[in-house]
């Protein structure tokens, strides 16, 4: 009896260390080389409808800054100062790291991070470009050039335009199963009004229905009313 007693206590105990090495755990590193950040808080804060939550909290110590904690479930929260959002960024399992530079803000190292930060990437490319085109347009619009110049560097907008559209499409399709995706349509989506973007319109109308049933996109398509094209 006492031997029976042994074994279930070391299965018991041996469950228990499994369980617990199942628990997925988050750590991010920061660095910063931006004023205005040395001694401040840093939170992730999770800010929804009806409930703002922080996770966590640190201070910035000679440029540098740390948290840890445990990642049950993949949440997009944003890195706040003094309770004001700086950049987005996923608690999920594993080590991120956290560049506050003067030149960039990005977050690496674990999977939803690398994919919104990837896309974010080649979207601030693309606005940039469009931007860039623009500032082009004005110029020659105010020096009275001839109205052919002009027209190739409006094809040209729209151009930047389609390009930048179909990669966002691309990314979608490729990963409406990721939380990365949602944070995505969740950027895209924001606004003042409810109207639906023709760019939205076409991602909800390509969208998985597990993509659809996503807590943000179901409150999306309820305040605005979207329809599905059939």
């Amino acid at each position: 009896m006492l031997r029976q007693r042994c074994n279930l206590m070391m299965t018991l105990a041996g469950l228990m260390l499994a369980l617990a090495s199942c628990t997925g755990h988050y750590r991010i590193d920061g660095v910063v080389e931006t004023l205005g950040y040395e001694g401040r808080e840093l939170s992730l804060i999770e800010f929804l409808p009806y409930r703002t939550t922080k996770y966590d909290s640190c201070v910035v110590n000679h440029g540098r800054f740390q948290m840890t904690g445990k990642a049950d479930t993949t949440r997009l929260v944003f890195l706040c100062k003094d309770n004001r959002p700086i950049i987005p960024i996923y608690i999920e399992k594993g080590n991120a790291k956290v560049s506050l530079l003067p030149t960039e803000m990005t977050v690496s190292g674990t999977r939803q991070n690398d994919l919104f930060y990837s896309f974010l990437k080649k979207k601030i490319a693309y606005d940039n470009l469009y931007e860039d085109l623009s500032q082009r347009r004005f110029t020659m619009s105010r020096q009275g050039l001839d109205s052919r110049r002009m027209e190739i560097i409006q094809d040209s907008l729209r151009i930047v335009v389609d390009e930048c559209e179909d990669m966002i499409c691309s990314f979608m399709a490729d990963n409406y199963d990721e939380p990365a995706a949602v944070g995505v349509f969740m950027m895209l989506s924001a606004g003042p009004t409810n109207e639906v973007s023709s760019l939205v319109r076409r991602i909800l109308d390509a969208a998985p229905d597990e993509f659809m049933r996503q807590s943000y996109v179901k409150g999306y398509i309820s305040r605005t009313g979207y329809a599905r094209n059939e």
